[in-house]
């Protein structure tokens, strides 16, 4: 039991115990904070935890409102649209509300609901809550964070451990804390191995979503054993910059992978051929038996250097002590294409040597 494994390195707190069910007969009012597709699953899952279950128990969850960012511009259109958490509270007639276009703090923001709710459910909202936007939440609110708390506080856990080659994360589930991020007390926390990078964020959201469910079933309990973090084990995870994904051809091939893991999806890692910004976009560790066309290269081949290799329509990429495979890339004012066709657009011989060079700066 995961409470148990945090015993040995924090103190149990016993305090705000409820004496009346936090969740009444006819279900829970919940005031939801959420953004993304890191928060989307777990409003699914209070949205059907509203409907009649099978045994005829009542259901978990009554009533649902939704706070979230005001409408972003999405991917090349530059159009605005609602984030996914409106879009599915549109959807399902779940009143929403969003905060204006601008606003970079919620410290004097007036709330925009002033009816009552019993709990408050934060994922990946990316304001602080303040204790005025709790007014009407009877016991407060909870945070779902993608992290084995405290380790990785901050905005960008996700991020953060796929650039440090982490092996194990998990969830958090934790109490809001009315004076900074992610420092509340743990009330449910579950590890879990790291998964392939594409589908690490589904794999913690999907199941932050369903300990933020477990916990809401037990509240009461889960406060009365909840545990005050280590603050001698907290680390922060700033947001990962353009920076992060600039080759300099001194990164080891898991160095460079775990690069592409972190910033491969947002800023992409940056190389650059014959004076032109190319992006890496999809990368893999190549497989031992993949490995025997490599007797045919200089041992001492440059980092940096490539070739294509017609079998496995890839290119091996040079790293300081290894190599990796780049099976797509994207040359700069040009749309993304696989390796053969950037082979063949360069007119490229298979196992014929060429050479990335450093790039300038990242791409705009």
């Amino acid at each position: 039991m995961v409470m148990m494994l945090l015993r040995g390195s924090a103190r149990l707190v016993r305090r705000h115990v409820f004496t009346q069910p936090v969740r009444a007969a006819s279900g829970l009012r919940v005031l939801f904070f959420g953004t993304d597709n890191v928060s989307l699953p777990t409003l699914q899952l209070l949205h059907a935890n509203m409907q009649p279950t099978a045994t005829g128990a009542p259901p978990l969850i009554r009533e649902i409102e939704v706070i979230c960012p005001p409408d972003r511009k999405m991917a090349r259109k530059r159009t605005k649209a609602p984030v996914p958490v409106k879009q599915f509270a549109l959807e399902h007639d779940l009143p929403v509300h969003h905060i204006p276009d601008g606003v970079k703090s919620l410290k004097e923001w007036p709330m925009p609901v002033d009816k009552d709710f019993d709990v408050g459910v934060v994922v990946s909202f990316g304001y602080f809550i303040h204790p005025h936007m709790l007014a009407h939440v009877k016991h407060g609110a909870i945070n779902m964070h993608p992290s084995l708390l405290p380790k990785y506080r901050g905005p960008a856990p996700i991020p953060r451990t796929l650039w440090n080659g982490d092996a194990i994360t998990g969830v958090s589930v934790i109490e809001i804390d009315p004076k900074a991020f992610d420092v509340g007390r743990i009330l449910d926390q579950v590890p879990m191995d790291v998964p392939h990078a594409s589908t690490l964020s589904d794999v913690l959201a999907a199941r932050g979503a369903e300990r933020v469910i477990a916990t809401l079933q037990d509240l009461p309990a889960k406060k009365a054993a909840a545990i005050v973090q280590d603050e001698a084990r907290a680390t922060n995870a700033p947001k990962m910059k353009r920076e992060h994904g600039l080759v300099t051809w001194a990164e080891s091939a898991l160095r460079l992978y775990n690069m592409w893991q972190a910033v491969g999806e947002t800023f992409g890692v940056l190389a650059s051929f014959n004076g032109v910004p190319v992006k890496l976009l999809e990368m893999r560790l190549p497989q031992a038996a993949e490995r025997d066309i490599l007797a045919t290269v200089d041992v001492d081949t440059a980092p940096g250097s490539f070739f294509f290799d017609k079998g496995l329509a890839a290119l091996w990429v040079k790293c300081a002590d290894d190599w990796v495979l780049v099976t797509k890339l994207q040359a700069e004012n040009r749309n993304p294409g696989r390796a053969i066709d950037f082979a063949n657009g360069h007119r490229m011989k298979p196992r014929a040597l060429r050479a990335f060079d450093v790039p300038a700066s990242p791409a705009a």
